[in-house]
């Protein structure tokens, strides 16, 4: 009965109704969409091959003599000199204050709807924007870099 009430805690929307039966195995718990990967051995081979599909095909599209890919795809990195002034709490962490802009800039839904944009208004330096963008985020997913914790931490 105690491993039914850590389940059921660990779930809030678990009711008694819905607890596992006495040794059962608890349900397997959801991945969070806002985790893309990262954390999985599987989930960074995703990441891998997304990144080099998006920096090909922006390659492919004229992103080798462009600046609008090279620039998005090196861009999410600029959230790491944000607020220069405030110290970061440590090594390898970000400063608190730059987390949000930085995890903003990490989002890989956000890189997907510029690329859809893109394709939507046949806009090909808004495609190539968005094409570099994700090459970023999934080559950082690829070598396990995801958001970053409120202190600044690296998940």
């Amino acid at each position: 009965m105690k491993a039914d009430l850590r389940v059921m805690e660990s779930h809030p929307q678990t009711t008694a109704a819905h607890a596992p039966a006495a040794g059962a195995p608890a349900p397997p718990t959801p991945v969070p969409a806002d985790r893309w990967t990262w954390r999985t051995t599987t989930g960074r081979a995703l990441s891998a091959v997304t990144g080099a599909a998006a920096f090909g095909t922006g390659l492919a599209l004229g992103g080798a003599v462009g600046w609008t890919f090279w620039t998005a795809l090196i861009a999410p990195d600029v959230a790491l000199f944000h607020r220069g002034a405030t110290p970061p709490a440590g090594p390898g962490r970000l400063s608190p204050d730059s987390v949000r802009f930085y995890n903003t800039l990490h989002d890989p839904r956000l890189a997907g709807a510029v690329v859809a944009a893109g394709v939507l208004t046949a806009n090909r330096p808004l495609l190539l924007a968005g094409l570099g963008w994700t090459t970023h985020i999934a080559v950082d997913r690829a070598f396990g870099f995801g958001f970053r914790r409120p202190d600044g931490a690296i998940h």
